[in-house]
């Protein structure tokens, strides 16, 4: 029997749904008339409960070029290497049993090898699930053009594509280094997928060549990750993965590493296990966590101290084993743009508790909670929060204790809490900006601005409009402040060209405060009067006005251009 060009390899457990799908994809669409494709199919069942074996069978009876065979151990990595020795092809590809191959994939590979004499060559792939497409590859500079003859340290990105189904391997090389499955659970092909990496010279070709299928049920890999198991599985084989990478000793490949696992896959695989699990086993979970003690040992040089604040929190939590601490944290959502301020306080309380992680860390993320949470914000009215504030009293003092500068709103907060929770009340209603904008027009050749407070106890409050070193204030003191609300009217005659934002100062029983006033859409009126127009201010929901520049002021802006380019020139 001639032997044939290519073998795949498709390991299956429980795949009847979808198994005649891939082997419709790589027996019927692979070969053409003008590129023909001399293939093997190599199918090794791991003990599947349904009808996938009988599924291939049927295949098999029609397509001699597929061999259907049940696996000797169990384990998809046990069912890979079965079907490696196996295989009679001069090249070496593998797919699982659910996913698809896109037309001409194999022979895009087998074509760019050919050329170079390469140990590998690997294509683009895209992830499909049920409601959306995903293309990580987009995000990996190394598949952004068709390279030749690499190696790892030559395009470090392609490390983060550590599946083995991608690729076409030279079978000499595959056997001469010696590259397995290792028998586990989980993510058994990120191991010998980086002994490929690391040893190989490998081509990227731009095609893409392979459809992974993310279904749903427990059969599936992404379902077996999600438990204590599943982490420890994982952890095995990435403590492999990182020796090998700092064998490479390579600088740019292993930060390239450290990267991928502590933003990306490690991180992933914990949030993955937590919320899995229906209660939080810290003593299953400790193998785990020495894992994960050595792999900080190994890579961290800086690296979890650059990424944001969950995750590197969280990475402190489970090497000191406070996993319970994490799984809270993490929530339901590991991004922090959709969480409530609630959400966010319960999560600094959490880690201010767990003493890993020093107070000073946490002072940013509770001021950003305070400046961007409304009192008219439907998820938390200001009196919600000024019941959080109470409650995590030692915290808010702890950290405004911890913090070289804890900011104007901040410190509001904090005298407002030692006079009692009226007052604190008051001044978290207040909290966002003490001063707020209801209504900005043009009218009859004048600004008219009105603004309402929160001031506690106003003793004097300044109304600035700024344009580059210019300033023109109104000052109102506690008689006019009474009210609660009050006009600011300017004559556009009266400011001078160019474009004004509008900032308060102030003083009250809290203390003393600044920042800018925040006009949004909703509150403006008419934009256009006479020489003058309301403008966005930066890109952001802050408005402001613009005057055009007189004649006059146009010459003296170009005569300071003309200076300080003579005085550059001078300097040189």
């Amino acid at each position: 029997m001639t032997e044939p060009e290519l073998s795949v390899v498709v390991p299956t457990h429980d795949l009847g749904p979808w198994v005649g799908e891939l082997l419709s994809s790589i027996l019927e669409d692979q070969s053409t008339d003008q590129v023909p494709l001399d293939l093997e199919v190599i199918l090794v069942d791991d003990a599947s409960t349904d009808d996938t074996f009988e599924v291939a069978q049927a295949y098999a009876a029609r397509d001699p070029r597929l061999k259907v065979v049940r696996s000797p151990g169990t384990g998809g990595g046990q069912a890979r290497n079965h079907g490696v020795s196996l295989a009679r092809g001069e090249f070496l590809a593998f797919a699982d049993g659910d996913d698809l191959v896109p037309r001409g994939a194999y022979a895009a590979m087998l074509r760019k090898t050919r050329e170079t004499g390469s140990d590998m060559v690997i294509g683009r792939f895209f992830k499909l699930f049920s409601d959306r497409v995903w293309w990580p590859v987009r995000a990996w500079p190394a598949f952004d053009e068709e390279r030749t003859l690499m190696r790892l340290a030559d395009a470090p990105s392609a490390l983060r594509n550590r599946a083995c189904w991608n690729r076409v391997f030279r079978r000499s090389f595959w056997d001469s280094a010696q590259i397995s499955f290792p028998d586990a659970n989980r993510s058994n092909d990120i191991e010998p997928m980086v002994h490929a990496l690391t040893t190989a010279r490998f081509d990227i070709v731009t095609e893409t060549v392979y459809v992974y299928r993310d279904r749903p049920g427990p059969g599936s890999m992404t379902a077996k990750s999600h438990s204590a198991e599943g982490l420890i599985s994982y952890l095995e084989q990435e403590l492999r993965c990182a020796r090998r990478i700092i064998d490479v000793g390579d600088p740019k490949v292993r930060a390239e590493y450290a990267s991928l696992v502590f933003a990306a896959d490690g991180w992933t695989a914990i949030v993955r296990a937590l919320r899995g699990m229906p209660v939080t086993d810290a003593a299953a979970l400790e193998p785990a966590r020495l894992m994960i003690s050595e792999l900080v040992g190994l890579f961290d040089d800086g690296v979890i101290d650059d990424l944001d604040d969950v995750k590197r929190w969280g990475w402190r939590l489970v090497e000191a084993g406070k996993w319970a601490t994490v799984a809270r944290l993490i929530g339901d959502d590991v991004r922090w743009g959709d969480r409530t301020a609630a959400d966010l306080l319960e999560s600094l309380r959490l880690v201010a508790d767990s003493g890993v992680v020093p107070l000073r860390a946490l002072h940013g993320p509770l001021v950003h909670v305070i400046t961007t949470i409304a009192p008219s914000d439907e998820t938390l009215v200001g009196n919600d929060l000024a019941d959080l504030v109470l409650k995590h009293r030692d915290l808010f003092t702890a950290i405004t204790d911890a913090a070289a500068d804890p900011g104007w709103r901040l410190n509001r907060i904090m005298v407002a809490l030692e006079d009692g929770p009226e007052l604190l009340r008051q001044a978290v209603a207040g909290a966002t900006d003490p001063v707020t904008a209801t209504s900005l027009s043009l009218v009859d050749g004048c600004v008219h601005l009105r603004l309402a407070h929160t001031m506690v106890d106003a003793e004097w409050l300044r109304v600035v409009f700024v344009s580059d070193s210019r300033r023109r204030h109104f000052d109102y003191e506690t008689a006019e402040l009474a009210p609660d609300e009050l006009e600011v009217v300017v004559s556009t005659s009266t400011l001078p060209g160019g474009r004004w934002r509008v900032q308060f100062e102030g003083r009250d029983a809290l203390g003393e405060f600044d920042g800018p006033v925040i006009i949004r859409e909703d509150v403006i009126g008419e934009r256009i009067g006479e020489g003058a127009q309301i403008v966005q201010l930066d890109g952001r929901p802050c408005h402001g006005i613009e005057i055009p520049l007189s004649f006059g002021e146009r010459g003296v802006r170009k005569a300071r251009r003309v200076a300080r380019g003579i005085v550059r020139r001078v300097r040189r």
